[in-house]
């Protein structure tokens, strides 16, 4: 007959052991983020479409590594400029990928914020998604008196989440980049 201290041991022992067995069928599998090491903001001239300004954040090896390479928007005062944005992951230079793409495709779970400080710019009309709600990829920039600031691009996810009004802080950051701005 077993003691009393060895039967609760061998009962302990079995229920930790079979408690840290776990089916890989209970995993969920997660949408796997993907890797976004370039933006660019390119804003055209709504009067005068030969003038375009390009600003560009690249981080090509991702982040904690270097640091990001910025080319800042150097815009004129008083103009209406269209915006087109592109996400891209150049992490394989011989083969970049457009991360733009499947934003736009899976536009109902996805929203570009662009939050100015400082400079005299406003951004509005930004397009939407199949459902008419706020994407993002392209929106008007106008600029007003010479300044100063920043332009600070948010690209949220936001599966099955997605509202009219949304703010900034609702969803998950896929990136946060901040360009410089000067209007003179």
């Amino acid at each position: 007959m077993l003691k009393p201290q060895k039967l609760i041991l061998g009962l302990t022992l079995f229920a930790l052991v079979t408690a840290g067995c776990k089916k890989d069928d209970d995993v969920i599998p997660e949408d796997e983020q993907e890797l976004i090491t370039t933006i660019q903001l390119t804003l055209t001239n709504v009067t005068n479409s030969t003038e375009t300004v390009t600003a560009t954040w690249r981080d090509i090896d991702g982040p904690g590594g270097a640091d990001p390479v910025i080319t800042g928007l150097t815009l004129r005062p008083n103009v209406t400029y269209t915006g087109r944005i592109e996400f891209l992951d150049e992490s394989n230079a011989n083969s970049p990928e457009d991360i733009t793409e499947e934003v736009e495709e899976e536009g109902a779970d996805h929203e570009i914020f662009y939050e100015v400080s400082g400079a005299n710019l406003t951004v509005t009309n930004r397009n939407t998604d199949a459902n008419g709600l706020p994407l993002g990829t392209s929106a008007n920039f106008a600029s007003a008196a010479a300044s100063t600031g920043t332009l600070t691009v948010i690209l949220k996810h936001k599966p099955g989440s997605k509202a009219a009004n949304d703010p900034v802080t609702k969803g998950e950051t896929d990136i946060e980049a901040e360009l410089p701005v000067q209007i003179q």
